[in-house]
């Protein structure tokens, strides 16, 4: 994405608060060439694993591995996680996650659905092991550990796949695409 100077001007006024001379400062953030660079966390492959996307089987993930069910998932790692639905978080399916050295940063626990809650008693006993932890709709937590991750905080995640998940208009269009040109095949 190509920024013109009178961009570049309204940004640096904008973010410099009236400076004297916004451009010479903000010169550093930008090329000679006057361009802002975007990279794609999910695609640098050094910050380790990333969630790329998530349906109701599971996860796919940034190095193209296609996770099914409920996972495990750390920076450089993924396992399976032995749990069906949010009844079956309990401290016992949590237990690796404290006993690792180091301790982790954070836990993000992805529960499934929006409104889908873990028991009282296990969210007390994850404050008793001074585990920091945050509990989300597994949507949110697929974008929260990849956050966390590429802050290169040691971050892990639980999460179970989502049940409902809705897809925007471009999803929808695709699907119906790749459905009908798969008519269009079997047919021939």
């Amino acid at each position: 994405m190509a920024l013109k100077s009178s961009s570049v001007l309204l940004m640096g006024q904008r973010l410099m608060g009236g400076l004297k001379n916004p451009i010479r400062q903000m010169a550093n953030v930008y090329d000679a060439e006057k361009k802002v660079t975007v990279n794609v966390l999910n695609k640098e492959f050094d910050l380790g694993l990333m969630i790329d996307s998530y349906g109701n089987t599971g996860f796919r993930l940034n190095n193209g591995v296609f996770v099914m069910g409920p996972m495990a998932i750390f920076s450089k790692s993924v396992l399976c996680w032995n749990v069906r639905t949010v009844i079956d978080i309990t401290p016992e399916s949590l237990s690796a996650f404290y006993l690792l050295e180091p301790k982790l940063d954070i836990l993000v626990i992805g529960v499934g659905n929006r409104g889908d809650k873990l028991s009282p008693q296990t969210v007390e006993y994850l404050r008793s092991k001074k585990l920091g932890f945050e509990i989300l709709p597994s949507s949110q937590a697929c974008s929260t550990f990849n956050f966390l991750n590429s802050e290169q905080r040691y971050v892990a995640a639980a999460i179970i796949p989502p049940t409902n998940v809705a897809l925007n208009l471009d999803e929808e269009f695709d699907a119906g695409y790749r459905r009908q040109r798969n008519l269009r095949l079997y047919e021939e």
